[in-house]
């Protein structure tokens, strides 16, 4: 039977792979049977690969056991998914993904990645892995397949044990040794000699929570360039939708500025901005009343249209021009720019309409039921508008 390892870079199954290779009475099968397998969503930090470059994969080689990195091949299933590696000699670990990246699925879309699930893990890695089981293993021949919860990751432990494919076998190691990530850690640093660092895309709100937050801030004044790709995205974001952030409704701008020795990384960020190519796009929303509940919202249908391109200067000039012409304030903060054609209302139905500036990164984009929504919202009560 196979042994199929989720391998998430991180300290909890890199402890797993650890401990089978360093104590064989442990694992109980033939590394002969053994798939280490990677799904690369193309926003893992840089300094996690550089760990695994060094201290794992030279002992899978060693090993010769077999290693696989997959990624999304584009935005909808059916465009599969690619190879990027499958070897039992792994040099490279490839968090660069391949030709569909979460800092992909955001940018197109003009948002960030939700702190209140988990949609993109199982988007970008969970549907990943499960695919290319599948295509190699086959969906009748039962096979284990590794998960590096930890022991105190009960909830998560149940939510998981019955997904993926029916011939799935799901076995839980840390969870029956009785480790915790710091039991992980701790054993990592007894046998590499260095602490591991956490796994997360740079764009997770996870990764900044409060106890990882000053350590995600510090690989991020290390690695400059990640992080300006993740406040790109957020710019947009914002600019998009004013009540959006990375940080829960938060900005990471505002945290990085707030932080002593942002200010490169701040500098590099804007140089970025005036680098990409800006446009003009027309924002509408639409919101519902939950269960018929004026005081209460329910669904939200967006409307992300692109009205005209040019340069950062340009596409400024051109909304404090829009503004002037339909007679509006131009809503600013001094780094976004906006006209509100129609503010949101304090009652449901109601819409919002805006004119924005921002990066030519997103793509046009209505919800199917978006038309219906909208004149729903005009059809609303009239009251005085919500500041935002």
């Amino acid at each position: 039977m196979k042994i199929v390892l989720s391998y998430g870079l991180g300290a909890d199954s890199t402890a797993i792979l650890l401990r089978w290779l360093t104590e064989p009475e442990t694992r109980g099968f033939s590394l002969d049977d053994l798939i280490v397998i990677t799904a690369q969503t193309g926003d893992e930090h840089v300094d996690t690969a550089i760990l695994v470059e060094q201290h794992i994969y030279p002992l899978l080689a060693e090993h010769r056991i077999r290693t696989v990195q997959v990624a999304r091949g584009g935005r909808y299933e059916r465009d599969g998914i690619v190879v990027l590696d499958d070897t039992r000699e792994p040099i490279l670990c490839l968090t660069s993904g391949g030709p569909y990246t979460l800092a992909d699925e955001m940018e197109q879309n003009a948002t960030v990645p939700q702190s209140g699930n988990r949609a993109h893990s199982i988007k970008f890695k969970g549907w990943v892995i499960d695919q290319w089981i599948a295509a190699n293993l086959g969906t009748d021949e039962p096979f284990v397949h590794v998960m590096g919860y930890e022991a105190d990751e009960l909830d998560r432990i149940q939510g998981d044990s019955d997904k993926g494919l029916p011939n799935r076998l799901p076995t839980y190691p840390l969870l029956s040794w009785s480790w915790d990530r710091d039991a992980c850690e701790a054993f990592i640093l007894s046998v590499l000699g260095v602490r591991w660092a956490k796994s997360c895309c740079v764009r997770c709100p996870f990764g900044y929570a409060q106890g990882s937050r000053d350590r995600t801030v510090l690989r991020l004044q290390r690695n400059p360039h990640q992080a300006v790709g993740a406040l790109v995205m957020e710019y947009l974001a914002v600019a998009v939708n004013p009540r959006q952030g990375l940080l829960a409704g938060k900005q990471l701008y505002h945290l990085l500025a707030s932080t002593p020795g942002s200010q490169d990384l701040l500098a590099m960020f804007e140089d970025r901005l005036d680098e990409l190519p800006w446009a003009i796009y027309e924002v509408r929303r639409a919101f519902s009343a939950k269960r018929g509940d004026a005081m209460a919202r329910g669904t939200t249908r967006r409307s992300l249209r692109r009205l005209v391109t040019g340069t950062r200067a340009e596409m400024v000039a051109e909304i404090a021009r829009a503004a002037h012409l339909l007679g509006r304030r131009l809503d600013s903060d001094g780094r976004h720019y906006r006209v509100w054609a129609r503010e949101r209302n304090l009652l449901f139905p109601c819409v919002e309409q805006a004119l924005v500036a921002a990066p030519a990164l997103a793509h046009d984009k209505t919800h199917p039921t978006f038309d219906k929504a909208w004149q729903a919202g005009l059809l609303g009560p009239r009251q005085l508008a919500l500041a935002l």
